[in-house]
C-alpha cells in the first residue's frame, strides 16, 4: 500500500487504471482458472478485439458523454484511395481522436440511445458518480494484517438512495433476455466475482453498506434491447465465498512464489450430466 492509499479516486484514467497495481475483478477471474493463468495474463494482457474496443465506446458514451464527444470522432465519408482522402484521414488520426467507422458510431449511439431512452436504466446511471477507481488493503487470514493485499475495483456507476448505496455495472451482450444472460453470468462471465470484489472495495473504504449490485445489459445489435438485473443475495453469497478462496490462494503464490497451473493429478472423464441422460 505504499505506493497508492486506500480510497476513491476520481482522476485515474481508466488506462492508468488497468495499467496500474492493484488485484482487479479481472484478475481474479483468472486466478479462479488457475495461478498460472493469472500470471500469463499478466505477461501477456488481452489485445483489443472489434467487440472489446465496441464495449469501450459504448460505456464512454453513456457513463461519459461529455467525454465521447470529444475523444470520438465517427470517420467521415471519403475515398482513402485518393491522395486528398488519405490527407484528410491522416488529418483525422492526427488529432489524437478514436476514429469510428460509421457502422461502428451508429451502433455506439444507438446503444446509448436506448439507454437514456431507457425509463428505469436512464435514473439508475444519473445523479451519481461514474468510473471511480478504489483501491484497498483486503485483509486476508495467511498474512499480516498490516499487510494484506492492495486491490482495485472500478464500478461503472456508483449511486446514494435514501437507505445506502447501489452499484450499477453495464455490460454490453448479444443476448439481453433473462435466460440468456442469466444462463453465462455465474457460470462464463464470472459475475459473481466481479459483484463481490466491488462491494467489499467500496464497503471497506466507505465503511458504508452497498444496497444492490445492478446490471444493466444492453444487446449490441438493433434494437439494442435492455434488460436490467438485481443481483441475488445467493449469486453475492457464492462470489463472496468465492473470492475469499482467491484472496487466499493469491496471497499463498505471493509468499511461496509459485504460480502452479491445473491439478498434476489423473481425471476421470465423464459424461456431462444431460437431460434425460440416466447413465448406467
Amino acid at each position: 500500500m505504499s505506493e497508492i492509499k486506500a480510497g476513491i479516486y476520481r482522476d485515474i484514467s481508466i488506462h492508468d487504471y488497468h495499467a496500474g497495481i492493484g488485484l482487479s475483478a479481472s484478475n481474479l477471474s483468472e486466478l479462479a482458472r488457475s495461478p498460472l493463468h493469472y500470471m500469463t495474463s499478466l505477461n501477456y494482457p488481452s489485445k483489443e478485439t472489434p467487440s472489446l474496443r465496441l464495449g469501450i465506446a459504448v460505456h464512454c458514451a453513456i457513463l461519459e458523454p461529455e467525454r465521447f464527444e470529444i475523444e470520438y470522432v465517427e470517420a467521415p465519408s471519403i475515398d482513402r484511395r485518393t491522395k486528398e482522402g488519405k490527407a484528410r484521414f491522416s488529418e483525422i488520426e492526427g488529432s489524437g481522436k478514436i476514429v469510428l467507422s460509421s457502422e461502428e458510431y451508429v451502433k455506439v449511439t444507438g446503444m446509448a440511445k436506448a439507454v437514456h431512452n431507457h425509463e428505469l436504466a436512464s435514473r439508475l446511471f444519473s445523479g451519481g458518480l461514474s468510473e471511480q477507481s478504489i483501491y484497498w488493503c483486503q485483509s486476508v487470514s495467511s498474512l499480516d494484517v498490516a499487510t494484506g493485499i492492495l486491490c482495485k475495483a472500478r464500478p461503472d456507476y456508483m449511486r446514494l438512495l435514501t437507505h445506502g448505496y447501489v452499484i450499477v455495472d453495464l455490460k454490453t451482450t448479444q443476448d439481453a433476455s433473462i435466460k440468456g444472460f442469466q444462463k453465462k453470468a455465474y457460470y462464463q462471465w464470472n459475475y459473481h466475482l466481479q459483484a463481490a470484489h466491488y462491494i467489499n472495495g467500496f464497503e471497506a473504504v466507505t465503511k458504508e453498506k452497498v444496497l444492490a449490485f445492478i446490471y444493466v445489459a444492453i444487446e449490441s445489435e438493433p434494437p439494442y434491447a435492455v434488460s436490467i438485473f438485481k443481483a441475488g443475495n445467493d449469486f453475492i453469497d457464492a462470489g463472496k465465498a468465492k473470492v475469499k478462496e482467491l484472496y487466499e490462494l493469491y496471497a499463498e503464490c505471493m509468499v511461496k512464489n509459485e504460480w502452479p497451473g491445473y491439478s498434476k493429478e489423473i481425471h476421470e472423464l465423464r459424461l456431462p450430466k444431460i437431460a434425460g441422460y440416466k447413465g448406467d
